[in-house]
């Protein structure tokens, strides 16, 4: 059972790759964002881990991001470097396998991403028949991603792992490089821990365990009437679900008014489950929708976002019912 949700941003980067933050700065500038917790993912190295450590706050999970010439994927706390420069697109069940050997929860990230000359390799080319080996994925990246066209592609696949009855963890990541240029909304991954305080080994439990929620705005949670929430597995039946949102860090931080009209319970093939508008934002939903056995349901919350109409504003990890 999930005591408290945690705000967390899971793809960083600093000096000692790509980025403009040193790991001192990425710290500051996540705790002016409200952040709870930090993964750090540089590409292709850890070196910034140990100076980004000596920060008490926020809670800081060691990674790295595998840049590879066929897709960028994040590795959470490996003990080893996991080598990748010998294999081809047709080896990316035998990349997963070193990820999970070296200790590391994989993942992948901004799967339909362009990419750049100097980034190569942003687009997931890699083969997968193993896909139950890949941990997480990110359905939303970049700062805004309501915006990102890519990211629906993202949700997409995601939604198409979900049918083959995969119980892959979503994920946001700003893919953040920069304390300058920084747009808000605050969005960021919620964790759901255990844990009344947030550890790296807490942010990982709780990835492994599918308790995220992605969101621009409030954090949206999704509780059965036994507790269960986002990530787990639920009997099959009718069942009470509480819907709650909390708008306590965003509203300190966006500069756009968020404004929730709509709840959506996803299911199978994209179909929709349940569906309710509201007046204005709640803080509180109940719904007692049928959920069927091998089906799995993600909430989603839409609205306006400043002046633009019909925004998906926060996606729930799934719901397993058996």
């Amino acid at each position: 059972m999930c005591k408290r949700w945690f705000a967390c941003e899971l793809h960083c980067h600093t000096i000692h790759s790509d980025g403009a933050f040193t790991p001192e700065s990425l710290m500051q500038t996540a705790r002016e964002r409200l952040l709870d917790g930090i993964a750090l993912t540089d590409h292709n190295t850890v070196s910034g881990v140990a100076q980004a450590s000596r920060e008490e706050t926020p809670a800081l999970l060691p990674g790295v991001e595998l840049t590879t010439f066929y897709g960028h994927m994040p590795v959470l706390a490996p003990s080893h470097w996991v080598e990748w420069r010998d294999l081809d697109a047709s080896q990316g069940d035998l990349l997963l396998s070193r990820a999970i050997e070296a200790g590391g929860t994989p993942g992948i990230a901004h799967p339909f991403q362009l990419g750049t000359p100097i980034c190569t390799g942003g687009h997931w080319d890699y083969e997968v028949k193993e896909k139950d080996k890949i941990a997480y994925l990110e359905i939303w990246s970049e700062g805004c991603p309501y915006l990102n066209s890519s990211n629906r592609r993202a949700i997409a696949l995601w939604h198409s792992l979900l049918d083959q009855g995969l119980h892959i963890t979503p994920t946001m990541g700003r893919d953040w490089h920069r304390p300058a240029g920084n747009p808000l909304p605050a969005a960021c991954t919620y964790l759901g821990c255990s844990t009344d305080t947030l550890t790296g080994e807490a942010m990982l439990a709780a990835i492994r365990a599918g308790h995220t929620v992605v969101s621009a705005g409030p954090l949206f949670t999704v509780v059965t009437d036994d507790g269960q929430t986002a990530g787990d597995a639920v009997p099959a039946g009718r069942r009470r679900l509480l819907f709650s949102l909390s708008f306590e860090r965003s509203d300190r931080l966006n500069q756009e008014t968020i404004l929730c009209e709509k709840l959506i319970l996803r299911s199978n093939a994209e179909s929709i489950a349940y569906e309710t508008a509201f007046d204005a934002n709640p803080s509180v939903w109940e719904a007692e929708p049928v959920l069927e056995a091998g089906h799995w349901y993600s909430a989603e919350l839409w609205g306006k976002i400043g002046e633009k109409e019909n925004q998906l504003i926060a996606v729930s990890a799934a719901l397993f019912a058996f």
